[in-house]
């Protein structure tokens, strides 16, 4: 289902974003730009020089709108991402201009080394920035797989600098910042393709936005990569094809903004289920190992080894490894306290928390009143129903109780169909209104796979009035909850027996 069905779209004010009150324009302006695109990267290896200038600035600049349409339909809450995208496209289109500039115009061999090179910068920080914000926002509940996403790109990275880049800059002697930048540029655009196909593959629906953006980021990585192993640094010669895979990568990020689909791509993913299995042991064990086996490789093959890149690597992907494990254990511990402190049909607290709690408020001196609560005609509600739909009525009774308390009193399933409850600095009066709720709230029958049923319930109610620990406090409650049911055949409905 689109999350455009639904809306009535001619109700709704037109406002300062025309794109957020009006029908979102459907395939043909993505087509039409599509087409465009294909069409000058298709005619640019047969243009001259010139030409070749033209269409590339053309099919640079054509982003920008397609992008100032994304952010328009874009939430106003959401607009981050695509406004860091707006600024990586104005910086790049402003460090293509200069680029040109300096080489036509000014007849230099190349612009590298000049403001284009400062633009080309910022521009690739807006755009990293704006991955890792659609990143952060659409794979908040995923941070383990993001994380593994990431060691594995690092791993990635390190293997196309050691094998591919560092030896060739070497050996065109390219300059130290020349080939700092080229090994930052490729490690961040591993990492950020890494974590962009995770979240492909974990979206469980077809976003295509998201499949945009990250061809996008691949195309850029084809991109510095191919440029590293072919062009001879200093020089503004370079095959038509290195152009044509950053036009592509270009038309990735326009059809990105047009696509409708970029709304869903900016709310948060699903949450894949995240476990310590014995292979997510070994795959982290084989990351810790992964960038000294490129050092090893490289130095068996007879390449010279970035020593360090490899000491900054190894240091980065350990704390990456530790984390990953600290963050499963530590989901774990944390599943295993729950169920052991709660209980799964209605997720109350279960009765080794609610003597817990109990104890607590006890040893702090604090009033209490505790309520034992018997259900009547449960028993043939599960022969009837079974038991999923004596689950159903422990749910429904579960939440009815609940609306009668205060913020912060207690309600505990003990077992079968017995709940108690516990209200900290509650008088006795006030014990006796909750109990008139808790009457009226069961007077209105419960839904049993879709069919009304009534019951009862006996309870029993008893103020720590005198010096008593927890568990004769609830000793208490059950037998003046007993003194209440030997009156069910007399009074039907909710009785209250006071201890």
């Amino acid at each position: 289902m689109s999350v455009f069905d639904g809306v009535d779209w001619e109700a709704r004010p037109m406002g300062r974003y025309r794109g957020l009150h009006s029908v979102p324009g459907g395939r043909g302006l993505s087509l039409a730009y599509l087409t465009l695109c294909l069409t000058g990267i298709a005619v640019y290896p047969y243009l001259s020089d010139t030409q070749r200038m033209v269409d590339y600035l053309v099919l640079s600049f054509a982003t920008v709108p397609a992008v100032v349409v994304g952010l328009t339909r874009t939430p106003a809450d959401s607009r981050k991402a695509m406004w860091f995208l707006l600024a990586a496209l104005v910086s790049f289109n402003a460090s293509n201009v200069a680029w040109y500039w300096y080489v036509f115009a000014m007849g230099l061999p190349s612009g590298d080394g000049t403001i284009a090179a400062i633009f080309a910068a910022l521009a690739q920080v807006f755009m990293f920035s704006g991955a890792i914000t659609v990143v952060a926002r659409r794979g908040r509940d995923d941070v383990g797989g993001l994380i593994d996403s990431t060691i594995v790109a690092m791993a990635v990275g390190g293997v196309i600098w050691s094998f591919l880049l560092l030896p060739h800059l070497r050996e065109v002697a390219a300059a130290q910042v020349s080939q700092i930048a080229t090994c930052v540029t490729v490690f961040m655009l591993t990492g950020i393709f890494g974590c962009l196909t995770r979240l492909l593959l974990t979206a469980r629906e077809f976003i295509s936005a998201l499949w945009f953006l990250v061809a996008a980021m691949g195309f850029s990585l084809a991109g510095v990569t191919t440029v590293a192993l072919v062009v001879v640094p200093g020089s503004a010669s370079r095959p038509p094809y290195t152009d044509m895979i950053y036009l592509a990568g270009y038309t990735a990020v326009g059809l990105c903004g047009l696509a409708r689909s970029v709304v869903r791509l900016l709310q948060p993913g699903p949450a894949p289920k995240d476990d310590l299995s014995k292979g997510r042991l070994v795959f982290l064990g084989l990351a810790l190992c992964a960038m000294p086996a490129v050092g090893a490789a490289s130095e068996l093959s007879g390449r010279d080894v970035d020593t360090a890149l490899l000491a900054v690597s190894t240091a980065a992907v350990t704390p990456l490894v530790m984390l990953r494990i600290w963050g499963v254990w530590s989901e774990r511990v944390r599943v295993l306290r729950y169920q052991a402190s709660f209980d799964p049909v209605t997720n109350l607290p279960n009765r080794h928390e609610f003597a817990n709690r109990l104890d607590a408020a006890l040893a702090g001196g604090r009033p209490v009143v505790v309520l034992f609560c018997d259900l009547d005609g449960f028993k043939a509600v599960n022969d009837r129903y079974g038991h999923s739909g004596g689950d159903q009525l422990l749910i429904h009774v579960a939440e009815r109780l609940g609306r009668c308390l205060r913020l912060g009193d207690t309600v505990s399933r003990f077992g079968g169909d017995e709940f108690v409850v516990l209200c900290v600095d509650m008088e006795r009066y006030d014990a006796t209104e909750l109990c008139l709720r808790i009457e009226t709230a069961f007077r209105e029958p419960f839904a049993v796979d879709g069919e009304p049923v009534v019951i009862g319930a006996s309870i029993g109610m008893v103020c720590n009035d005198r010096a008593e620990n927890g568990e004769q406090l609830i000793q208490r409650a059950d037998a003046a909850m007993y003194t209440a049911k030997q009156e069910r055949q007399q009074v039907p409905g909710v009785r209250t027996s006071v201890a």
